[in-house]
């Protein structure tokens, strides 16, 4: 169950990594030779509980070298045992620190994200802040050239009105 819940851990750390650059690979993992190993030992237990070697070969009991046999080959058994909960472990702990990694960069990755949505989303407002304040000086400007404009259109009125009661009177003045 520890093999397929790290196997587990690896596959969703990889999902997650995603676009992540691939880790370099893991060295060949021992588990599989010691598995092999425990079950040459096991047999090599079970072949060493069916020797009956008592005195003389007469008797169904085991003699004292069998019964070493049989606690030598379950001392292999252990200490074989304890290697592969050692490399479990080892397993674990990488899995973990994979994971680990895998959450930071994560977690790294979403902040760069937040921070550059804020950075567009305020220089979103800078340009329209910016567009608003264009249209209202075009409006400005637009309402001082019409102004000017009939400023000009008047003193033009003015001036041919002037320029038309100069000429009147210089005709009246010729006239006399």
């Amino acid at each position: 169950m520890t093999v397929r819940l790290i196997f587990l851990l690896l596959v969703a750390s990889q999902r997650l990594a995603g676009a992540q650059p691939a880790p370099p690979p893991a060295p060949a993992s021992p588990l599989p030779r010691l598995l092999a190993e425990r079950r040459a030992l096991t047999q090599h237990y079970a072949a060493a509980r069916a020797q009956h070697n008592g005195l003389f070969g007469l008797s169904d009991k085991p003699s004292k070298k069998d019964l070493q046999a049989v606690v030598d080959a379950l001392q292999g058994i252990v200490n074989k045992d304890e290697q592969i909960v050692a490399v479990l472990n080892q397993t674990a702990q990488a899995a973990q620190a994979t994971a680990t990694t895998v959450q930071a960069t994560s977690r790294t990755d979403r902040n760069t994200t937040g921070e550059r949505l804020a950075e567009l989303q305020s220089a979103q407002l800078n340009a329209q802040e910016r567009e608003k304040q264009t249209a209202t000086d075009r409006q400005l400007l637009e309402a001082d050239l019409q102004e000017a404009q009939l400023g000009r259109l008047w003193r033009d009125g003015l001036i041919a009105g002037l320029g038309l009661a100069c000429a009147v009177l210089l005709w009246r003045r010729r006239r006399r």
